[in-house]
């Protein structure tokens, strides 16, 4: 069966959504500054997060909390069909409020979860928000949704303190990835040597310097893209060498290729 994949940005709800079959891509690790949650259909899914492994079967959930360092790849020859979407820290926010969870970021508790009920439910509201216009049903449904799965499955968190090993670093990375970066300008920024550079870094983000630098330049390429500009604008903007390169990576860490992302979200 032919790999096929359907990318949704909802314009009411203000969420993007994916609808997939994949038996070969695989996500290579990564992290978001929105939420991953995810309903595997069919076939066997499995991912990393950080250093766990996680199989998803049919009727299973996963949930990635903003930047938690992952990958996601299929776990059986046959491949998965799931359903994904991407609510953004807001979002989920001001739900945790209206349920009385105040102070801190909502976080999923556990990378893996199933119950029948709510799989039924955040399925019917993916189909819902995949085909519906924009308007009140649409809405209800995605709040609704968003409630039940952080009432059984979600916390409230203060915010995560990066550790001051790396935070210079991080600020560096935010201001200057639309260019390239050096591993020596990363290490004095630090006032590390290379190697301890690498392994700290390594520790708090679970990945390394390089893939955190396509991550910030694939989260600016969406921002760009669902302004209008073109693909090879964007690729150039955003410190790729190539609007193949570009191509490729995007379509690997999203599961859609950047041209099909730009029709989604500006229709």
């Amino acid at each position: 069966m032919q790999e096929w994949s359907s990318y949704k940005h909802h314009s009411s709800v203000k969420v993007d959504l994916l609808h997939a079959y994949f038996s070969k891509h695989s996500y290579p690790r990564h992290s978001h500054d929105y939420y991953v949650i995810a309903l595997v259909e069919e076939g066997l899914q499995s991912f990393s997060l950080g250093s766990q492994k996680f199989i998803t079967p049919p009727g299973g959930f996963i949930f990635i909390n903003p930047g938690e360092s992952h990958t996601g790849e299929p776990a059986a020859v046959r491949g998965f069909r799931y359903r994904a979407m991407y609510p953004t820290v807001e979002q989920l926010q001001g739900i945790a409020q209206d349920l009385g969870l105040r102070d801190g970021q909502p976080q999923f508790t556990q990378p893996r979860r199933n119950n029948a009920g709510l799989a039924s439910m955040f399925s019917r509201m993916h189909a819902l928000l995949m085909c519906a216009e924009p308007g009140l049903e649409a809405e209800t449904a995605f709040v609704g949704t968003m409630a039940e799965l952080l009432r059984l499955f979600g916390a409230v968190r203060p915010p995560a303190v990066m550790p001051a090993t790396v935070q210079k670093a991080l600020a560096y990375i935010h201001e200057n990835f639309t260019h390239p970066i050096t591993l020596d300008e990363l290490a004095a920024v630090e006032s590390l040597s290379r190697y301890h550079f690498l392994r700290s870094f390594r520790n708090q983000l679970g990945m390394p310097p390089h893939t955190y630098i396509e991550n910030c330049r694939i989260a600016a390429a969406q921002r760009l893209l669902a302004t209008g500009l073109p693909l090879a604008q964007v690729a150039a903007e955003v410190g790729f060498s190539s609007q193949s390169h570009f191509t490729r990576r995007f379509r690997q860490t999203l599961g859609v290729t950047p041209g099909r992302y730009a029709s989604l979200v500006l229709a």
